[in-house]
């Protein structure tokens, strides 16, 4: 049986006193947890992680959280290979709920709307693992140094691919042996 995977940055929170006003959570990643993030999300560096995060109460045991994420991060260039670093601003909103539909139901998603609430078990919540996650969200997933070039690669205009032939290719290929 597999070990379960260890939590690189976690901050547990009781929600039982945030029942009647809002609480205010400022929290920042140590050196450790930058680490583990960082292999976590395959980045080169992760210089600073720090979020502020406002928690709401909201009607029927909902609650609102508000969150503001910034990060100084090093990926690795699509192109070149080369380190980028990056800024990270970012703002966030989520709902969780102690209750959700027992049955499926159809869920429309508009781009304008907030998601729909997710399952809030117990009396508490993670605000490390949800910052990781809005942090994973708002990397550049195709991080690129500014004026890099694709050497050697040419693009091929429609016009060439759809006259091009497989067997042209594979010609290509079985004289290069």
């Amino acid at each position: 049986m597999e070990a379960p995977a260890q939590i690189e940055f976690s901050r547990l929170i009781s929600t039982a006193e945030i029942v009647e006003k809002a609480a205010v959570f400022t929290i920042e990643a140590d050196k450790a947890e930058r680490a583990g993030l960082a292999e976590r999300f395959d980045l080169r560096a992760l210089h600073r992680l720090w979020a502020e995060l406002l928690i709401t109460p909201e009607a029927g045991g909902r609650l609102r959280l508000d969150g503001h994420l910034t990060a100084d991060v090093v990926q690795t260039c699509v192109v070149s290979l080369a380190d980028v670093a990056t800024p990270v601003d970012g703002r966030f909103s989520l709902c969780f709920s102690p209750e959700v539909a027992s049955e499926p139901i159809e869920i429309l998603i508009d781009p304008g709307e907030d998601d729909p609430p997710e399952l809030l078990v117990g009396k508490s919540l993670d605000l490390g693992r949800i910052i990781a996650e809005q942090l994973a969200m708002i990397l550049a997933p195709y991080p690129r140094l500014s004026g890099a070039k694709t050497a050697g690669f040419k693009r091929q205009t429609a016009e060439k691919q759809e006259t091009a032939s497989p067997f042209a290719v594979l010609s290509v290929l079985k004289g290069a042996q």
